[in-house]
């Protein structure tokens, strides 16, 4: 029988000591109470020393939710009593305790130090054994246990709470593989909208400077021979493996891996991409928040399911309410009570905006709405009871987007009063100035859409919830947890509030607060659920899907899983997609020998898997394919839409955009504009005049139609917002997929339309200059002195620029940042 210490002893007696949950239900509702401009009595002397006394005693325990609780503690009296020296002893002593030494340095921060051997002994231990890679900073213990785990295993997996630092972990963890290895490395994110901010951060935590990062699969000349750290969508990574001539890579981090699952369009793309490194015996390292089962992505590759963990510590503690403006009445939640979940009180303030305006105060705000038509009207009316800034970075800011977007643009006018918003499609040299001024304090107030669940890393202190949806789904139990996880910010502060907020009768965002946890993920790939091989295996037949109710989304998933299936037959690649297939469909045999007889080559269909593969074959067999010319005018590109659209059948597999037949004109202005490399603010206005020219009709709300007005600037931000979605999702991503499938079937792979596309330009120096990592109107800018300082290979690539005599042209004050940062 093993012996209990005496920790484990005391442990044991506290967690069921009922005094303990009294003093926990009154601390949190005297913060709430505060927080609403209620009176409540303060803690006794007793009852403050005996609640400090319980944070000291279960910040020694090994268990999770005693460490939580001690944190609970420490994180809700801060506020009313962070100079009371008696608190700091004990609160400091709990992060040592915790090994949360971000958190101890704030408390350090407010300027209490104590001469005590037990603290100064533990403190200088931890921090000699969970020392970065970098320096300057140390792990948090169970950032530290993960650290350990992945540098001395082949591959990984754990799960973990927003606010457990995965961002600062996996730079440690690339600063040690460059260190210790020097190989390249994959940084493989969910969408384009997280690249830009994963690249800044890499930026500023990368020591070895020789290393690139690059954030496109084709690597510049001037980069070739250089380590690299690539940070790359799942499209781009096939991309990547599809060119021969590419370095090899070691190491892959998939963060916010459960996308590799989530049952939506985007989750094939994923399960390719982690197939294909999984073939290239690339070690993989996924990385997943609140998930209860990490393991299960290395099943689904097929490794070992034993090297992986869900962390349960957190190390921002959080505050829950409930705040109706229909009944006047707010509710405080609480934390590791069983027997009283809440309380109920009136409220005083009865208008949501005055509401986050006295809350928020000098701390900032995320407010998250369901759409981006949502974002704009709360942001706007909110503005309205905010004064202008006269910081510089925030009035150039909102100059730029005048000038680069349009001067009706309401981003500017925002931006102007500390108040941002941020959604996928933002042009990325907007989004990563607005990231940067938000992260440094300058923006106060961002209102943004489900882009924050996509893993863009933009905590702050408060958290305001105006929707219990994404787009029109409801939002579930991962995504809400996911969601209020940005709620706090490690190193910034020990709390963050959480605010669920009902401003109209339809509003159901109280039933988020009834969500349970996180339930076991499950995979469709490893289940079969729902008929998943059934269906998949009827596509390849061409019959119907045995749910004919099946959304349109859905159905798109089940037939890129069909494509990748076929590749994998005709590349012979073992995978568990194969492996259930045949256990799972009863057809499987004559279905394989129907998948091996495909004519299309297997090179086509990897990085084809999002178009059926019964198209890919007709295109392939066509006897005379239409040749793509020379493009000098619109109605060219006009009429290669109208080509594509008919072979491809856009009408039946991309309704709500490229199947509109009516709106296939508008896309082909829109792609002659991009790929003849006119500027973002130029386009914006040929949109805006042609909207005006031809009485488009507009909706900017699904059940509202109007003609568009030149005169309503409501209607030329509807549009803007429209053509900046069209621009990253239509001619970025579905039509450069469509063209560049039609060209290999077709034998025109010389042609170079996926980059004319990507980069929207022709021209090859903007091209070069773009994967280099300047964006796209700084490439345009610096084009202008290509002749002079730039030096060229036979092939037209860029190998080398005159940096010095560069900066002394009159460049931009943008253009000049990024050479310095780029280059230097």
């Amino acid at each position: 029988m093993i012996k209990r210490t005496i920790i484990q002893e005391l442990n044991e007696k506290a967690i069921k000591d009922e005094y303990l949950y009294d003093l926990l239900w009154k601390i949190q509702h005297i913060y709430g109470a505060r927080l609403f401009n209620k009176k409540t009595e303060d803690l006794t002397k007793k009852e403050f020393s005996d609640i400090l006394r319980f944070s000291d005693i279960l910040s020694r325990s090994n268990e999770p939710l005693n460490r939580n609780i001690a944190l609970k503690i420490i994180a809700t009296l801060y506020t009313d009593y962070h100079k009371n020296e008696v608190y700091q002893l004990f609160a400091q002593n709990v992060m040592i305790k915790l090994g949360n030494f971000p958190s101890l340095k704030l408390l350090e921060n407010d300027g209490i130090k104590f001469d005590n051997l037990e603290l100064e002994y533990d403190k200088r231990v931890k921090k000699y054994f969970q020392y970065t890679v970098t320096g300057g900073n140390c792990f948090t213990d169970s950032q530290y246990d993960i650290f350990r785990k992945i540098v001395n295993s082949n591959h990984y997996s754990f799960s973990a709470g927003t606010s457990f630092g995965k961002s600062f972990l996996f730079s440690e963890f690339i600063n040690w593989i460059i260190q210790e290895k020097n190989e390249n490395i994959v940084f493989l994110v969910p969408s384009r909208a997280l690249i830009t901010q994963v690249v800044e951060d890499l930026k500023d935590t990368l020591i070895d400077k020789d290393y690139k990062i690059v954030s496109n699969p084709e690597i510049p000349a001037l980069f070739r021979g250089k380590g690299l750290i690539l940070v790359l969508t799942p499209e781009r990574l096939v991309s990547y493996f599809s060119k021969n001539t590419n370095p090899n890579i070691s190491t892959m981090i998939i963060d916010e891996a459960q996308n590799v699952i989530s049952n939506d369009e985007r989750s094939p793309i994923f399960y390719h991409a982690i197939t294909l490194a999984e073939q290239k015996s690339v070690k993989l390292y996924f990385a997943s928040p609140n998930i209860p089962n990490p393991e299960i992505f290395l099943e689904l590759v097929g490794n070992s399911k034993e090297e992986s963990k869900q962390i349960l510590d957190v190390n921002v503690s959080q505050n829950k309410y409930f705040v109706d403006f229909i009944s006047k009445k707010y509710r405080i939640y609480y934390d590791f009570l069983t027997r009283k979940k809440y309380d109920e009180f009136e409220m005083k303030i009865d208008d949501f905006y005055a509401f986050l305006m006295r809350v928020t105060e000098m701390n900032q705000s995320i407010i998250y709405c369901n759409s981006t038509n949502k974002v704009l009207e709360y942001a706007r009316v909110f503005s309205k009871s905010v004064g202008k800034c006269k910081d510089n970075d925030i009035l150039n800011l909102a100059n730029y987007i005048r000038k680069n977007i349009h001067d009706k643009y309401y981003l500017a006018e925002l931006i102007e009063k500390g108040i941002a918003f941020h959604f996928g499609a933002l042009p990325q040299e907007i989004r990563k100035k607005i990231e940067k001024l938000f992260k440094i304090g300058k923006i106060k107030y961002l209102f943004t859409t489900s882009t924050l669940l996509q893993g863009v890393n933009l905590p702050a202190k408060n958290l305001f919830i105006l929707s219990d949806k994404i787009g029109v789904s409801r939002l579930k139990e991962f995504d809400f947890y996911n969601l209020i996880g940005r709620a706090g910010r490690l190193s910034k502060e020990l709390y963050g509030n959480i605010f669920i907020v009902k401003t109209d009768d339809k509003s159901k965002t109280k039933e988020l607060l009834n969500l349970k946890k996180v339930p076991n993920i499950k995979s469709q790939v490893l289940s079969g659920q729902g008929n998943f091989y059934i269906n998949v295996g009827n596509v390849l037949d061409g019959k119907n899907m045995t749910n004919k109710n099946l959304s349109a989304s859905k159905k798109r998933e089940i037939a890129d899983y069909a494509t990748i299936l076929t590749y994998h037959q005709k590349k012979n690649i073992p995978s568990q997609l194969v492996d259930k297939f045949i256990q799972k469909n009863k057809d499987s045999s004559r279905l394989i020998k129907k998948m091996r007889g495909i004519n299309v080559p297997e090179d086509v269909l990897m990085i084809s898997t999002n178009i059926k593969t019964k198209y890919q074959e007709e295109i392939y067999m066509l006897d005379e394919p239409y040749i793509f010319g020379e493009i000098s005018n619109w109605k060219d590109c006009r009429r290669i839409l109208r080509i594509l659209s008919k072979i491809y059948n856009w009408e039946e597999e991309d309704k709500r955009r490229l199947g509109n037949v009516k709106r296939l004109e508008y896309y082909a202005v829109l792609m002659f504009e991009w790929i003849r490399s006119k500027p973002l603010s130029a386009m914006i206005q040929s949109t805006i005049n042609y909207h005006e020219k031809n009485k488009v009709e507009i909706r900017i709300t699904p059940n509202s139609k109007e003609i568009f007005s030149i005169d309503k600037a409501q209607h030329i931000n509807y549009v803007i917002n429209e053509l900046l979605k069209d621009i990253d999702n239509v001619l970025k991503f579905k039509i450069k997929n469509y063209i560049i499938n039609y060209l290999k079937l077709t034998d025109q792979e010389d042609n170079e339309w996926q980059n004319y596309l990507e980069y929207g330009t022709f021209d090859k120096t903007i091209i070069e200059l773009q994967k280099i990592g300047f964006d796209r109107a700084i490439a345009m800018e610096l084009n202008k002195y290509k002749s002079k300082h730039f030096n060229f290979n036979t092939s037209g690539e860029i190998i080398d620029i005159d940096i010095n005599k560069l900066l002394e042209k009159e460049l931009s004050s943008e253009a000049r940042y990024q050479v310095k940062l780029l280059l230097t």
